[in-house]
């Protein structure tokens, strides 16, 4: 799975009202920026599948945005990108991103990893890019196989280094347009590849508000990348496409023709009609148990063991036996449009005889 990253203006925090503050003045993407203190709504968790074109499921993707150093000026955000293996063609492969960056990102460090092994070799790639003192340089260090980090400072053109983006700020770049509800195409910005070399992207961002998902229709943000190696046309060309909810979260990405995997939602996530997304313990539970048999042997023989216990007690206790049948009877004759609140009245009135 390669790793890109890409720069844009700048990311601003979030005011506390949810007018969008980005203003595309030119297609030279000059953005007018409110300098807020609210970075709380970049902060969230979230877990995605990795499938290929078959649907079927590779691995497991966790993207992560938390506050870091709150007590700091500008405040400083950590960024942790990671998958599970992933196995195709009998190897076996992972990245992990872990950035730290000052929420004006003029000030960042990011530690990328890329691994891939199979049954004869293993090979790692780590890449440290740094602009820690936003002196006006990026300092990359490679390390391959484990061996010592390799000093490869590059000097690039200040512009560039005023206004990077790595990939997990570009993660957390990707969440601020879909919060803001951004639609536009964002111009002549800049992408980084794991190796340190420049290349030319764009955003383009729409708006869709009945996209449908797992039988509900929600309002998303999708945002394409072009993402152009060098100037010449010749050079190959990558197209993202990621679809994100109003609140960040990604449905569904997709890296181009040129690789066949993509993340999408987990088959346990559930979705709100606002865009929030949720673990459901119950479907988690149920994946798991079609996919373990010994989980589900256990969960039927618990199951078989609960109703053994149920019929026991009941048997043993006619009160209780009495008191669930008068119950059944009073929802039947009642018919309450609440029936939890119905039920909550009917034992407290119970309770007082």
């Amino acid at each position: 799975m390669n790793i890109y990253a890409i720069r844009a203006i700048g990311l601003a925090t979030f005011m506390k009202t949810e007018k969008p503050i980005l203003n595309l003045k030119s297609t030279e993407d000059v953005y007018s920026l409110i300098d807020i203190d609210n970075t709380s709504k970049l902060c969230f968790n979230e877990r995605l599948s990795i499938v290929n074109e078959k649907e079927e499921e590779l691995g497991e993707f966790v993207g992560k945005i938390r506050k870091s150093g709150s007590n700091t000026k500008p405040e400083s955000l950590m960024i942790i990108l990671n998958s599970t293996s992933i196995h195709e063609h009998g190897k076996e492969i992972g990245f992990s991103v872990i950035t730290t960056t000052t929420t004006d990102f003029l000030s960042y460090e990011e530690k990328w990893s890329q691994w891939t092994s199979n049954k004869s070799n293993m090979t790692c790639k780590t890449v440290l890019i740094s602009n820690k003192n936003n002196d006006g340089s990026i300092q990359i260090y490679t390390d391959l196989n484990n061996s010592e980090l390799i000093d490869q400072t590059k000097n690039i053109n200040l512009k560039y280094i005023k206004n990077l983006l790595t990939e997990g700020m570009n993660y957390a770049f990707l969440r601020y347009l879909a919060i803001m509800g951004f639609e536009g195409t964002i111009n002549n910005k800049t992408a980084i590849t794991i190796n340190g070399t420049l290349c030319k992207t764009k955003y383009i961002c729409s708006l869709k508000d009945n996209y449908k998902i797992k039988k509900i229709a929600i309002s998303v943000v999708i945002i394409k990348r072009v993402i152009k190696l060098e100037k010449s046309l010749k050079t190959p060309v990558i197209r993202t496409i990621t679809v994100l909810t109003r609140l960040g979260y990604i449905l569904h990405h997709s890296w181009g023709k040129t690789i066949n995997q993509k993340l999408v939602i987990n088959k346990s996530m559930q979705i709100t009609k606002d865009g929030f997304v949720y673990n459901d313990t119950m479907a988690h539970l149920k994946n798991n148990m079609d996919q373990d048999i010994r989980f589900k042997s256990m969960y039927l023989n618990k199951i078989s063991e609960m109703k053994i216990k149920y019929k026991t007690y009941i048997k043993n206790n006619r009160d209780v036996n009495d008191m669930t049948i008068d119950y059944i009877k009073a929802v039947l004759i009642a018919k309450p449009d609440n029936v939890l609140q119905f039920s909550i009245d009917y034992f407290k009135e119970l309770n007082n005889f």
